[in-house]
């Protein structure tokens, strides 16, 4: 098979990552609504949904995702690289339009294989401009469970997110996902729709907190998200009910680039009547 071979070059003082394709290697390409397999689908969808997060962060939007048409994907190393075509829409900016949606194009680069290391290099209509986009040992960035109930720590460490901002924040409910999904890519088959979001805390970085007040929000470019959840599927989760994952977010707004690591796991045991009082968001 041919292969694709990778250097790093300099360009405007940034190091960046190429690949050079050999003569009769081309990315994978496929019509999305033509694709039958249900974890490539998936995946597709949420890289979608990705790229449309980093896009509405870093700019301020709030496009919503209106329906995939193509993508690609390396298939040099189980690791890949998506690049996605989609339409999406504006809701504060449809009037007086034929149509509300517009083209948008997402990238997504897997940097490990069956864990959630990934970052989204860029996003956004065709033809805007591409900043540096090269992101090096990512997995320096990987979260660890503390050894504290970060749920129940009554410290100022953690921060317990209110039922209403969980719902109001939809991206929450898409690190979980996201998690879930690339941790199981042999269990994808029932989807992760039915994730019960149980509680969620966050955690902003210490070498971050006293830099901007922005840091100190839901906005905060390194954070990061301990989401305690339920998993109907026996086949991901067997018969560890109370469950998390931790994901953390690291954005870098100069370079545009956009980074989720993270992993799922069993929480220290709760009681049985603890899990069964707490109401699904």
């Amino acid at each position: 098979m041919p292969k694709a071979s990778r250097f790093k070059s300099k360009d405007g003082g940034c190091e960046k990552e190429e690949y050079v394709v050999h003569p009769g290697f081309t990315p994978a390409r496929f019509n999305y609504s033509q694709c039958r397999n249900p974890g490539r689908r998936l995946i597709a969808l949420l890289y979608a949904r990705l790229g449309l997060h980093r896009y509405n962060f870093l700019r301020g939007k709030s496009l919503q995702l209106g329906h995939i048409t193509q993508f690609t994907k390396t298939v040099h190393s189980a690791a890949s690289a998506y690049n996605i075509t989609l339409k999406a829409k504006d809701p504060q900016e449809t009037s007086g339009r034929r149509s509300p949606y517009q083209t948008f194009k997402a990238q997504v680069n897997e940097k490990k294989y069956g864990r959630l290391v990934l970052v989204c290099t860029s996003s956004g209509p065709p033809g805007e401009p591409k900043k540096c986009t090269t992101v090096n040992k990512v997995a320096k960035f990987m979260p660890e469970l503390p050894p504290v109930n970060p749920f129940q720590d009554d410290t100022d460490r953690f921060r317990l997110l209110k039922k209403s901002e969980v719902l109001k924040n939809e991206w929450i409910r898409l690190y979980l996902q996201l998690a879930v999904a690339t941790s199981n890519r042999n269990h994808l088959e029932e989807g992760v729709a039915n994730l019960k979001i149980l509680k969620v805390a966050m955690e902003i970085t210490p070498h971050l907190e006293e830099e901007e007040p922005f840091y100190k929000g839901l906005g905060a470019y390194d954070a990061i998200f301990y989401i305690r959840y339920k998993d109907p599927c026996k086949a991901r989760a067997g018969d560890d009910v109370d469950r998390v994952a931790i994901v953390r977010r690291v954005v870098d707004v100069h370079l545009e680039t956009f980074i989720l690591v993270g992993r799922t796991q069993t929480l220290t045991p709760a009681p049985s009547n603890e899990i069964a009082a707490v109401e699904a968001i």
